[in-house]
């Protein structure tokens, strides 16, 4: 059958760039969705142009069997592999245009160039059932005239008709758009399907994802030693200041593996009677020459300044003695850093399950390919984890507690803070003044001794201030008398976190705050977050992607900084999307011929399996991904609207279990107990 042009040629342009997404470096993991609009369109321009051209083979077969002249053929006309003379029918070309056009029904103006296309397409799909064929002159007759039309003879064998029907319900099958499954059963599934047994087997594989998840203690020796040799360095740097050099991030809390990323901040103190001007142009002449001593250093094979960025580091790649390849950056006086470090710490050592449900999560996130410094790196995934597990009361709001001991009554306070507005207006006045921007000078006096008190107690909570932010959160021995009220599993507690993400958070309504341990503030309450921009049409793709801010994750520090900015809508959706599969991984198979079986493979190895190449090939089966991004349009918006009530049914839907089922069989789908590798440079590299 004829293929739409316009699909073929945007399918093949899109592959290449789709498939760069594969990478675990890759900023886009999911398709934009300018492209998968554009797809579903020309699919439904391609279905319905070969349906026409269907359903006027079918008309013409039924001519030629009904006033054609049957006759014999010989096996070659029909192609290789027939036995004898086989019965057919035949009809000149010119008479079977006519006849088309006395049925009228849109058949009235069609041209012999136009049936003679269309026929041979059929005879490439199935050779020898229907071809259009220039009959032999006879000896006694005369060289037939150029008119392409003249002496034609179209032949069919004699179940032509079935086959063309044949051939239509497998080409509709084929072009029908299909779409992942929206898998709205696991909305309202629990883990309680599963055995004893089995829960048993699912919650020690959560367990024994912490330990697999450590550095080697040579590979912590090798990192330590790294980060001593550039203390030593920058203080050759600046000779006669002090200078100190600790880890943050990963490596600081420990959730973090032998190919993690070693960041680094250098705290080098000012010279004393030094303005702002100056100190800027020290630290600038500062990284410059620290740049330049650890591109001579041995054991550095990468350096470079990245001068322009908002907070300026130097990204370097250490090959260790031990053959680690450590890939890092180096921050200057990021105490901000180091503050977040030690409340991501502090929350792990509350309660064991924090550890476990955040170490499958992170792991999660970089096998499915999903967190990267473009959209939503792991820090923000882990305080959408946090304020989850705040909400379950798994954990206490550190930052609203002078004390560990929470009564419901202290719950029920924070409650009323989470629908009231106002309230959360009042914790921060400083936020909320027409002052000028928040500095170390005037903090203090901005944010007021009464601001915030403790949930329990009603006292005054401390000001921290570090960098011009309130830092402070409950720590300290006081933690030891903290007892959780929630008894979930780990396993329960990360089966109900992606439920929740994948099916109850709305994006549009609520905004997340690990600062006041709800996943439900209303946007509007957090009102120095940006906007989400709700009046942008999604008429101009560029526009709307630039301009939504769909996903809102409010930092536990910078109050007016949102750690899911730069998350494209597309690939919210997409977020949203893999939450809801994370969710179906853990729950019994539902294949019929499984369902009474023990599953084939661990759900943890399902959860973690890598996401197959077959979903970037075709932008159009995100559609029942993007279900809220595709909404109906406002007026004048010339996107296509998806329903899923009328475009995603079950034979339009992907086999995602059975093609998963498959990948995971294959000996190259990874298990979450493999040992760390050392990878040496050049490789790629998982970022944790």
């Amino acid at each position: 059958m004829r293929i739409n042009s316009t699909q073929k040629s945007s399918s093949s342009s899109m592959l290449p760039a789709l498939a760069k997404g594969l990478g675990p470096a890759g900023v886009k993991r999911f398709p934009y969705i300018n492209l998968v609009t554009s797809t579903i369109r020309n699919k439904r321009e391609g279905l319905t142009s070969n349906g026409r051209d269907f359903e006027l083979i079918a008309t013409v077969t039924q001519v030629i069997l009904d006033k054609g002249t049957a006759n014999d053929i010989e096996p070659k006309t029909i192609g290789e592999g027939s036995r004898g003379r086989v019965h057919s029918h035949s009809m000149p070309l010119q008479l079977v245009v006519r006849a088309l056009r006395r049925r009228g029904k849109g058949w009235r103006r069609i041209s012999v160039d136009r049936v003679r296309s269309v026929l041979d397409n059929c005879g490439q799909l199935a050779p020898g059932i229907i071809s259009v064929v220039r009959p032999e002159p006879k000896p006694d007759e005369p060289e037939i005239d150029s008119d392409p039309a003249h002496g034609l003879i179209v032949q069919q064998t004699i179940d032509a008709c079935s086959t063309v029907e044949r051939l239509q319900r497998e080409a509709k099958s084929k072009a029908h758009v299909q779409f992942l499954p929206t898998l709205d059963h696991v909305a309202t599934a629990t883990l309680s399907n599963l055995s004893h047994s089995e829960l048993l087997e699912l919650n020690t594989g959560v367990a024994d994802m912490v330990r697999f998840w450590q550095p080697s203690a040579f590979n912590v020796s090798e990192v330590n030693d790294l980060v001593t040799r550039i203390e030593a360095l920058a203080r050759v740097v600046n000779q006669g200041r002090f200078v100190t050099a600790r880890l943050f991030g990963s490596r600081n809390y420990g959730l973090c593996s032998n190919q993690s990323d070693v960041d680094i901040t250098v705290s080098v103190s000012s010279p004393r009677g030094s303005g702002a001007q100056e100190t800027d142009a020290s630290n600038r002449n500062f990284f410059r020459d620290l740049a330049a001593i650890l591109r001579k250093s041995t054991g550095f094979t990468r350096v470079i300044n990245v001068s322009h960025a908002r907070v300026p580091i130097i990204k370097f790649v250490f090959v260790t003695p031990g053959k680690y390849r450590l890939e890092g950056d180096i921050s200057l006086n990021g105490s901000k850093g180091l503050a977040k470090s030690r409340l991501i710490a502090t929350y792990l050592g509350l309660d064991p399950r924090v550890r476990q449900v955040l170490s499958v999560l992170k792991l999660w996130a970089i096998r499915r390919d999903i967190t990267n410094h473009n959209t939503l790196n792991s820090f923000g995934l882990m305080m959408m984890a946090i304020a989850f597990l705040i909400s379950r009361k798994v954990i206490p709001p550190l930052q609203m507690l002078a004390t560990a001991h929470v009564t419901p009554q202290a719950w029920a306070r924070l409650a009323k803070i989470h629908h009231s507005p106002h309230r959360i207006a009042m914790l921060y006045p400083a936020i909320n003044s027409a002052s000028a921007p928040t500095t170390p000078e005037n903090a203090s006096a901005q944010l007021g001794g009464s601001a915030v008190r403790c949930l329990q107690s009603g006292a005054d909570l401390p000001e921290w201030i570090v960098e011009g932010t309130r830092a402070y959160y409950l720590n300290g021995g006081e933690l030891n008398r903290w007892c959780s009220p929630n008894h979930d599993s780990s396993a329960t507690l990360l089966f109900d976190m992606f439920r929740y993400y994948g099916f109850e958070f709305n994006p549009r309504l609520h905004a997340i705050s690990p600062r006041l341990g709800s996943t439900t503030i209303p946007r509007a309450s957090l009102f120095h977050l940006p906007p989400l921009d709700s009046e942008t049409t999604i008429a101009d793709p560029n526009k709307w992607r630039n301009n939504v801010r769909l996903l809102a994750i409010e930092d536990p520090f910078d109050l007016a900084v949102n750690c899911g900015r730069n998350a494209p809508p597309e690939w919210v959706e997409g977020l949203l999307w893999e939450m809801r599969r994370a969710a179906w991984t853990l729950l019994p198979s539902e294949h019929p011929q499984n369902r009474h079986h023990a599953k084939q493979h661990s759900p943890l190895d399902h959860l973690l399996l890598p996401p197959t190449e077959k979903i970037y090939c075709d932008p159009g089966i995100w559609a029942s991904a993007y279900h809220r991004a595709l909404q109906p349009p406002l007026p004048g918006s010339m996107a296509p609207v998806f329903d899923p009530a009328v475009d995603c049914v079950p034979d339009r839907t992907v086999d995602l279990e059975g093609m998963e089922n498959a990948q995971l069989v294959s000996p190259l789908a990874p298990r979450i107990r493999a040992p760390n590798p050392v990878l040496q440079p050049g490789q790629m590299r998982h970022t944790f």
